[in-house]
């Protein structure tokens, strides 16, 4: 928790730093709907995930963010995903992002890394949608593979 507030605030104050420099927004806030696998060894599960996204670009192709999920699954096993991406904005539509989260379920909490990447269109002045291919590296060697779109504002 030490670590999500001191990322955001530290970008909060690149951003504010350099607010009247660039025309692209700082902040992204989205809605995140998708479905996806787990695969651990030979269990796999199916489910569906839905979620919010948060991120401050402090530059035009730097940002970083919270991520927050709740992963409803087939079987037993349904969690929720925070998770703290970096992201690299390569093009005005293309962003690739990764970082260190969690998954907490019902029997145990456990590291993660997720890698994804997105491509946004944009819908009207403010708002985008993005489609998203997410990955999860699980502790213990389990993988979670996840599509779905983002509905973002931008301010």
């Amino acid at each position: 928790v030490g670590t999500l507030a001191l990322a955001v605030t530290s970008s909060v104050a690149f951003a504010n730093e350099d607010a009247g420099h660039h025309e692209y927004p700082h902040h992204h806030v989205a809605i995140f709907a998708g479905g996806g696998f787990e695969r651990d060894g030979n269990h796999e599960e199916n489910g569906a995930a839905l979620g919010l996204e948060y991120e401050v670009q402090w530059s035009e192709k730097w940002g970083v963010g919270v991520d927050a999920e709740r992963l409803f699954g087939d079987g037993p096993h349904r969690s929720w995903v925070a998770v703290i991406p970096v992201s690299f904005h390569a093009t005005e539509n293309w962003r690739f992002f990764a970082g260190p989260g969690f998954e907490s379920n019902e029997t145990k909490d456990k590291y993660l890394m997720r890698v994804g990447l997105a491509y946004e269109f944009s819908i009207h002045e403010r708002w985008s949608v993005s489609p998203e291919v997410l990955v999860d590296f699980i502790e213990g060697g389990a993988k979670t593979y996840v599509m779905g779109f983002a509905l973002e504002y931008g301010f």
